[in-house]
């Protein structure tokens, strides 16, 4: 009916704890499974802290009343969040730029 799927979701925090346990109990076996597992922590992470400071900089924009202090406070949360998730972004892209280097054959 009208091309609809159903969709089941994996919640984000099991499938983080995942990762991460894959890497405390060393079942992590080559360098390409790492930079994978690396890859797949660090962009939802960035992701989500840079929406919580978006969220919270923009409630301090709007109840901010016109003080300057706190307009100046929200606008620079805003600028160091963007600027933490460009880092975060420009990361994973060198580990995909080492890991193709070095033929580890990750996200080809």
């Amino acid at each position: 009916m009208f091309l609809v799927e159903k969709v089941h979701a994996q919640s984000l925090g099991s499938s983080l704890g995942d990762q991460l346990n894959k890497i405390e109990d060393g079942t992590v076996t080559d360098e390409s499974d790492l930079v994978q597992t690396i890859v797949s922590i660090a962009v939802p992470l960035g992701v989500i802290s840079v929406v919580i400071l978006v969220v919270y900089a923009g409630y301090l924009l709007t109840s901010s009343q016109g003080n300057p202090d706190k307009l100046k406070e929200g606008k620079d949360i805003i600028t160091n969040a963007i600027i933490g998730f460009v880092v975060v972004l420009l990361s994973v892209a060198i580990l995909i730029l080492i890991s193709n280097t070095l033929g580890l054959g990750i996200y080809e």
